[in-house]
C-alpha cells in the first residue's frame, strides 16, 4: 500500500559545475557521511541555441559507489551548452533503500560572478 512506503529525502547530494580552461566539468558531490551505492545519473538538456530549438540525448552515467564526503566527475560540457536547460536525475542506494533527487540547471543561473565552491576551492555553480 502507498501508506506503507517510506519516502526519504536525498539530502547532502549536489551537482556542481566547475569551469576549466575550455569547458565545464560536472560533478556529483556526496556531502553525506555514508557511501552512496550504485549511483546512476540521467542527464538531458533542452532549450534554444542560436534561435533554434535543441534537445540533447538522454545520457546515463553509472558512477558505482561514491565515497562519503567526496566528489566524482561525470560529464564535460562545452560553454555553449550552458545556454540550455539541463536536468539531472540522481538515483542511488543507501543501505537497503533507493533514494533519488532531481536537479535543474537554467541558463539564468550562469553569470560572470560565480560563487566559490568550498569543496573545490574555486568558483562555479552548485545545484542543491
Amino acid at each position: 500500500m502507498k501508506k506503507d512506503i517510506e519516502i526519504t529525502p536525498a539530502e547532502g547530494v549536489y551537482i556542481a559545475f566547475v569551469p576549466n580552461r575550455d569547458n565545464w566539468s560536472v560533478y556529483l558531490v556526496n556531502d553525506r557521511s555514508e557511501t552512496l551505492e550504485t549511483v546512476i545519473v540521467n542527464a538531458s538538456g533542452e532549450g534554444k541555441l542560436e534561435g533554434k530549438d535543441k534537445q540533447t540525448a538522454t545520457l546515463r552515467f553509472l558512477l558505482k559507489d561514491v565515497a562519503a564526503k567526496s566528489v566524482v566527475p561525470f560529464e564535460i560540457l562545452m560553454p555553449d551548452s550552458l545556454k540550455l536547460n539541463h536536468r539531472y536525475w540522481v538515483s542511488f542506494y543507501l543501505g537497503d533503500r533507493i533514494l533519488d533527487k532531481k536537479f535543474i540547471y537554467e541558463p539564468a543561473m550562469y553569470d560572470d560572478d560565480l560563487s566559490d565552491i568550498p569543496v573545490f576551492g574555486s568558483p562555479g555553480i552548485v545545484l542543491y
